[in-house]
């Protein structure tokens, strides 16, 4: 047991060098730098019931990210780092980088760089760090990379492997797990996929295989996923019914737990500026509000993706692309069966070919928590407004 922290250095060492080495010795390689500065600034109201006790709050987040990409004829890596630096008025964490030990990787570096009691908080993230072969038979990709599954557009049944839960701020880049993945294309419209997902824990390796293919004007995707003890069969849908766009996506979990998650909606171009969506999802892991406090301890929840509470849930959505520099939206969750909502008010505004600046308001109701009863899943959150500012180079 005394090896094991040295065992993991030396192979994150060693993959390091092996990635590297493949474009140091090759001087025809074209290699790209790029990266992103970003600032939240989070101000969040106070929240007073019979259960909780939240003081307002102000805290800024700032990140960084580095990306490193080469590229040759059959060969190609990619190193993305994150560092994020939050500062909070009282001690209320709130990171837009994971702080939490990833479970889908074999080893990783140390994320916390600071207290993390303290007011000001520091964290680093190893995002990417891959190496991928064009094989005549498809194309391989080892190390730490973004895998997503689904066809839904808001919450997809089929994605379990650290999906971003709706009140994420900073979502342009999936989170990186580590894994072996092989993607074939067969014939002109289909693609098998098929990986193997690593874990310092045995037990949370996963194992995948998705078929995508294109039939009668239809996307179709066909996933089945063996992960913590559970087996994941899913199938999706997309394609057009009349003027409006459409999917449909269905999950059967079994094992440990076992559950079915199902989403499905429309989308509708009102105009070239103005865009609606329309999404129903079942998450038939959730419960009534009796039962949130202890069903979050139950594997759909830790392993399997899930993290709204409820069963029934209704998400519209509608965009407006003002100008050519400004857009604004506007997205509700809403839970059916306990009457709450989260609505998400943003703006977006492009000050330069590199520089943006944007805004959204968060706006939660529903029945406070009491003594005997949660209340409801929005209920109880503080309301935010949260300004953001980005920087790309």
């Amino acid at each position: 047991m005394t090896q094991r922290p040295l065992e993991k250095g030396s192979l994150v060492r060693s993959l390091v060098f092996s990635i590297l080495s493949c474009f140091a010795i090759n001087s025809n390689a074209d290699t790209r730098f790029s990266g992103y500065l970003k600032n939240f600034t989070v101000l969040q109201e106070d929240v007073s019931n019979d259960v909780f006790q939240i003081d307002s709050n102000y805290s800024s987040q700032f990140s960084a990210r580095l990306m490193a990409e080469g590229f040759q004829e059959n060969l190609s890596w990619q190193v993305h780092y994150e560092l994020g630096s939050q500062f909070n008025a009282r001690r209320q964490p709130n990171f837009a980088l994971p702080i939490e030990r990833n479970p889908y990787r074999l080893s990783d570096i140390k994320n916390q760089l600071s207290d993390s009691n303290s007011k000001t908080s520091t964290v680093q993230n190893l995002d990417r760090f891959n190496l991928q072969l064009s094989l005549d038979a498809g194309d391989l990709t080892i190390g730490r990379q973004p895998i997503t599954f689904g066809s839904a557009r808001i919450i997809n049944p089929t994605d379990v492997f650290l999906p971003f839960d709706v009140q994420a701020l900073n979502t342009e880049y999936r989170v990186g797990i580590d894994a072996i993945r092989f993607q074939k294309p067969v014939g002109q419209l289909s693609e098998l996929d098929v990986g193997y997902i690593l874990s310092e824990e045995t037990d949370r390796s996963a194992l995948f295989s998705r078929f995508k293919t294109n039939a009668v004007g239809s996307d179709f995707e066909f996933t089945a996923i063996r992960f913590s003890e559970l087996k994941l069969l899913g199938v999706g849908i997309q394609s057009t019914l009349g003027p409006f766009g459409a999917w449909f996506e269905v999950a059967n979990v079994s094992g440990e737990d076992s559950y079915n998650r199902v989403s499905g909606g429309l989308d509708y171009g009102f105009s070239e500026s103005v865009f609606g969506m329309l999404e129903y999802h079942y998450n038939g892991a959730g419960g009534d509000p009796s039962e949130y406090f202890t069903q979050i301890n139950q594997p759909a929840y830790i392993d399997g993706g899930v993290f709204l509470l409820g069963e029934n849930y209704l998400l519209p959505s509608l965009s407006w692309q003002a100008s050519a520099l400004t857009s604004y939206s506007l997205q509700i969750i809403a839970n059916l069966d306990d009457e709450s909502n989260f609505v998400i008010l943003g703006f977006d505004r492009s000050l330069t070919d590199n520089l943006y600046l944007g805004g959204s308001v968060y706006w939660f109701t529903g029945d406070d928590a009491s003594l005997t009863n949660i209340g409801s899943e929005y209920g109880n959150n503080p309301n935010q407004l949260i300004l953001n500012l980005r920087y790309y180079f």
